[in-house]
């Protein structure tokens, strides 16, 4: 069985450091219209979870426009 040397160590996760990838940019029209549907769909199934938080289905419907709205001004990604 090999035994583990620290200078092996250090010098592998500073050649691992070097390499940054770049973040991609976000497409916040399209995570929010992704986030009010799946908060739709869970409260749509859960009446007990609509009452304690105080929401109609009204509002719901109206939070599924919002969505709509979101999801046409959202740029496709290539």
């Amino acid at each position: 069985m090999e035994s583990i040397h620290l200078p092996k160590l250090t010098r592998h996760s500073t050649e691992t450091t070097a390499t940054r990838t770049s973040r991609r940019k976000g497409n916040g029209h399209a995570t929010a219209a992704l986030l009010i549907q799946m908060a739709t769909e869970i409260l749509t199934a859960s009446p007990t979870l609509r009452k304690k938080a105080n929401i109609t289905l009204m509002d719901l419907a109206a939070a599924d426009k919002v969505r709509k709205d979101l999801a046409k001004k959202a740029v496709p990604l290539q």
